[in-house]
Formats: structure tokens, sequence, C-alpha cells
């Protein structure tokens, strides 16, 4: 069983968690896809047409997967901060652990 304090406090470590992980996400993100435009723009001025797509494409792909890597750790470490429900396991996450807060009960369960 939790006690209120220890209940609040693995939601206020999962809240922080999920702030750290999104600052460091559009950190990441949007100066490099904002780079991503300014290189086009030099590429296609500079390159020909057929050489210039080549490294785009490539340049992105790198990007996506760098996001798409930041976005699978960011659900990884989320998903280990989740709240479980002491009695059958189920993890409490968006509405279940909200009306664990509020009645202090498991939705699935009611323990």
């Amino acid at each position: 069983m939790y006690t209120r304090e220890e209940f609040d406090r693995q939601r206020a470590e999962q809240k922080r968690i999920e702030s750290r992980e999104a600052w460091l996400l559009a950190l990441v993100s949007v100066p490099l896809g904002l780079a991503q435009l300014v290189m086009i723009r030099l590429l296609d001025a500079r390159l020909e047409h057929q050489r210039a797509v080549a490294i785009e494409g490539a340049v992105f792909l790198a990007y996506i997967a760098l996001v798409g890597a930041q976005l699978w750790r960011m659900q990884r470490r989320l998903r280990a901060a989740l709240l479980t429900c002491p009695q059958c396991g189920v993890r409490l996450r968006g509405m279940s652990e909200r009306v664990a807060a509020a009645t202090g009960k498991c939705d699935s369960c009611g323990g």
C-alpha cells in the first residue's frame, strides 16, 4: 500500500521526468530542424539538384532517427516511473492515475 506522501512523491517524480525529457527533446529537435532548413537552402543554391537532394535526404533520416530515439527514451523512462496498483499490479496512467489520486482506489480492482 502507498501512503499519501509516497503516492504524491512518486507522482511528482513522474512529472519531473516528463518535464525534463520534453524539454530535452525540444532543445534538440527544434534547433536541428531549423538548421536543416538553412542547410537545404544552402545546398540547393550551391550543388546540383540530384546531389543536394541525396544529402538532404540522408541528413533528414539521421534527424528523424535521433528524434525517434529521444522519443523512445522518453517513453521508456515515463513507463518506468508509472505508479502501479499494489493489489493488482496495473499501471496507473492518465485517467486511472487521477482517479487513484482523488479516491485512493484503483479503478481496475478497487483496491
